[in-house]
């Protein structure tokens, strides 16, 4: 009970939400974005990363206007009362690695110094792992730890234990969707994320909500996991305590250890 109580007094915190409007696949403007938020605070959130596709803000040339996009945001937040903190972020493909300086990285990455991460989408499509491994290992070797954002979705990540155990040996950190752990993508999906959860191979949940249509699912997600006989204190945490660790503490990069 005292952990509910204090999920509840703290808030649930998202990671991965797809939130800034007009520069990816989430809210096509500010109207739909303003919306959206006060779903994820209706759901029980106070605090929100925000994390646009890297790939697009390439795109559209402005990586270095996201600081200052994501102020914007939080300042129509305050305008429209809605009250969720932002946080500067971004969900890094593993073929857009290479594109990044360092100071890019830097922009994007959560935590504090000297233990800074950033998330690192598992493929969704073409099952690259190869690649994607290759990337992960190339952001700890430049000095910031990777949190793996729906690893459930990844099929040929999944089909892999060993390489899901090398991750964890090198340091990363796995997210779960909860729109998976509600069935939104599949049966698969679902019964890999309750699994990942259930044997600790995965860390924290994330809605990954990206418009009014797609929105947040923490409380749905939380529901599901004890319905599927996971503790619910256990779960509370994956919601709360979990993401708000990872952003207080940090992930440390673990570039000499192998990962293979």
């Amino acid at each position: 009970m005292v952990v509910c109580h204090l999920r509840r007094a703290l808030g649930q915190a998202e990671l991965h939400f797809h939130l800034l409007p007009g520069v990816d696949d989430g809210p096509a403007d500010l109207d739909e974005a303003v919306e959206l938020a006060r779903l994820a605070v209706a759901d029980g959130t106070s605090l929100v990363t925000v994390t646009p596709h890297v790939r697009d803000l390439l795109r559209g040339g402005i990586l270095g206007e996201l600081r200052a996009r994501v102020d914007e945001l939080a300042a129509a937040l305050r305008r429209a009362a809605v009250p969720l903190e932002l946080h500067t972020g971004a969900e890094l493909a593993h073929d857009d690695v290479a594109r990044l300086g360092d100071a890019e990285l830097e922009a994007i990455a959560q935590g504090p110094p000297g233990a800074r991460w950033v998330l690192l989408e598992a493929p969704l499509f073409g099952g690259d792992l190869a690649g994607f491994r290759a990337a992960a290992a190339e952001v700890r070797a430049r000095g910031f730890g990777t949190l793996i954002g729906h690893p459930e979705r990844c099929a040929a990540l999944m089909e892999d234990e060993a390489a899901v155990a090398a991750e964890r040996r090198a340091g990363a950190r796995l997210q779960v969707n909860g729109s998976s752990l509600i069935g939104r993508h599949g049966q698969r999906a679902e019964a890999r994320g309750v699994e990942l959860l259930r044997s600790g191979q995965a860390d924290l949940v994330a809605s990954d909500a990206h418009r009014v249509a797609r929105p947040p699912v923490l409380s749905a997600a939380l529901d599901a996991l004890v319905a599927a006989g996971l503790p619910r204190a256990g779960c509370e945490a994956l919601v709360s305590a979990a993401p708000r660790s990872l952003l207080r503490h940090g992930i440390a990069a673990t570039p000499g250890v192998r990962a293979a």
